[in-house]
């Protein structure tokens, strides 16, 4: 990798930053409205919250290592591959202590999304919002710590 596809990279995944800070704000906001129609749109902004996460590990994936197969599983093959450091390839992007929250983010997509009926529950979402927060409050961070020892491993000048 080149110090411009490098750059790019970064500004790429600090607007992923800013989508998930965004979403996790919305979030917030529609669960505090304490209502159906507020839980409904918290449960989409946590979905978009994770989307924008996994869209992040799938931009690295592909600036790295190049195989993402579009098989059944890749979802969670990806979180568990983007807190490994692959030897000579390049750093981890998240610390191993991000992965049950991002996973349970995940997961909580998987049954908005394909749930033919599926009643929230606030307690859930509450729960949910807590992980969003973690992931939110690490992100830019972790994010910023893979650029730069990318640029280290691979003798650029950053």
């Amino acid at each position: 990798m080149d110090r411009v596809a490098l750059q790019t990279l970064r500004e790429e995944m600090r607007d992923d930053c800013r989508v998930v800070r965004d979403a996790l704000r919305k979030a917030e906001a529609r669960f505090a409205r304490r209502d159906e129609v507020g839980y409904e749109s918290c449960a989409h902004q946590l979905c978009r919250l994770y989307n924008a996460f996994e869209q992040m590990g799938l931009r690295v994936a592909k600036a790295f290592e190049n195989s993402i197969d579009d098989e059944q599983g890749w979802h969670s093959a990806l979180l568990n591959r983007l807190s490994l450091r692959i030897e000579g390839v390049r750093p981890a992007l998240i610390p191993g202590e991000a992965k049950p929250p991002l996973q349970e983010l995940k997961a909580f997509r998987h049954v908005f999304v394909h749930a033919y009926e599926l009643v929230l529950d606030p307690e859930k979402l509450a729960l949910l919002l807590k992980y969003a927060r973690q992931v939110d409050d690490g992100l830019a961070g972790w994010v910023e710590a893979f650029i730069e020892n990318v640029a280290r491993e691979q003798g650029m000048e950053w």
